[in-house]
């Protein structure tokens, strides 16, 4: 008899949730179970609307009525027998949420643990934790700030800055869009006879009266006849406010309305239409100034032994884990052991649980979660 033979069961019996009629079984614990059948057969039903449900019941019943009073009322499954339950995690078949920018060391938290690592014993000085995130980007500005100086309050011009480590050719996403201009339009035709391709900006729509109307180019002559600032106002044309049919609008080029409304998204969420057009005229490439790692210069500069906190996103989960085991007792002067010991142990403890979930040496933390 095999020694897991020996575990206490899952013991089903009766159970008519949903489709069941009066089914019973007995499941090991810790063991692998795999339940299969046909689409409608009641897989679903017996695991997560029985066995599943029944588990969640029976924890939430341990609150207080107070926090219970707060909590969803769960009804007991239809089942006449539900013994031997133990905790129950559901791993459901729906996509993890995220943007383009989502990878497996954001989804599982390594990445932000590598990041405040990385602040803390990277060589040389980066900046703060967000200096090596590639959500966040570098923006720079001034404004007046009013200050009580000598009793009296007075108004200074300050500087700031902000320091993000998104890679400012690609914003974050690893790969930068070539876009096939005839997809976009027909040069043959003007903006008011249709010219645009793109999806929602047909000329009846707000969109199309927007381009036809913005007094960049003549929205009555063929695309072919554009000047070449016309045609830069067309496709690359930045932010600007006019005024459409008495209406204050925002005028701004295909190029950049494209990436903010259409590619902001993953692919898997975008309308069917819309996917079929961004396959038709975007191609993406790795971005060339961060060669995909999504970081900037400055924080790909800073380093622990040699390693760049690039470098050690690319690594596998079981690399990565052994890597940052090996920074438990640092070599840095002074205080240095131990600011960084808790961020160590936390980091290894991440990659650890990565590695006994997944597939040690196949899922790097630079992995994306939600792939074009």
């Amino acid at each position: 008899m095999h020694a897991a033979d020996s575990h206490d069961l899952i013991r089903v019996h009766g159970a008519r949730e949903n489709n069941l009629r009066d089914i019973s079984v007995e499941l090991p614990k810790r063991r692998l179970t795999v339940f299969t059948g046909v689409s409608g057969s009641g897989k679903s039903s017996l695991v997560f609307s029985t066995i599943a449900a029944e588990s969640q019941r029976m924890i939430n019943e341990t609150y207080s009525a107070f926090v219970q009073g707060f909590m969803p009322n769960l009804g007991r499954p239809d089942v006449d027998v539900l013994d031997g339950l133990t905790t129950a995690i559901i791993v459901d078949q729906e996509r993890m949420g995220g943007d383009v920018r989502s990878t497996v060391g954001t989804a599982t938290d390594v990445g932000a643990l590598l990041r405040i690592l990385f602040s803390r014993l990277g060589k040389p000085y980066a900046g703060p934790a967000k200096a090596f995130s590639f959500n966040v980007a570098t923006i720079s500005g001034s404004g007046a700030v009013t200050v009580r100086k000598n009793g009296q309050q007075v108004k200074q011009r300050r500087e700031f800055e902000i320091v993000g480590g998104a890679c400012p050719r690609c914003e974050g996403r690893g790969s930068v869009s070539d876009f096939d201009l005839t997809a976009l339009f027909d040069e043959s035709k003007s903006i008011v006879e249709g010219a645009l391709t793109i999806p929602n900006y047909s000329v009846d729509g707000w969109y199309g009266r927007i381009f036809a109307n913005s007094g960049f180019f003549p929205g009555d002559k063929p695309i072919s006849s554009f000047t070449k600032p016309q045609r830069d106002a067309l496709l690359y044309k930045e932010a600007t406010r006019i005024k459409v049919d008495g209406v204050n609008v925002t005028f701004e080029g295909l190029i950049p309305r494209i990436q903010k409304s259409f590619l902001a998204k993953e692919r898997e969420a975008m309308q069917p239409h819309i996917r079929a057009f961004v396959d038709r005229a975007i191609v993406f490439r790795t971005c060339p100034d961060c060669d995909g790692t999504r970081l900037s210069e400055l924080a790909r500069s800073s380093k622990i032994r040699g390693i760049s906190t690039a470098d050690a996103c690319a690594m596998q989960i079981s690399d990565l884990a052994d890597w940052v085991g090996g920074l438990d007792e640092p070599p840095w002067p002074r205080c240095c052991p131990r600011c960084a010991r808790p961020w160590t142990r936390s980091s290894r403890s991440g990659s650890a649980t990565c590695r006994w979930t997944g597939r040690p040496g196949r899922c790097p933390a630079a992995r994306p979660s939600a792939p074009r």
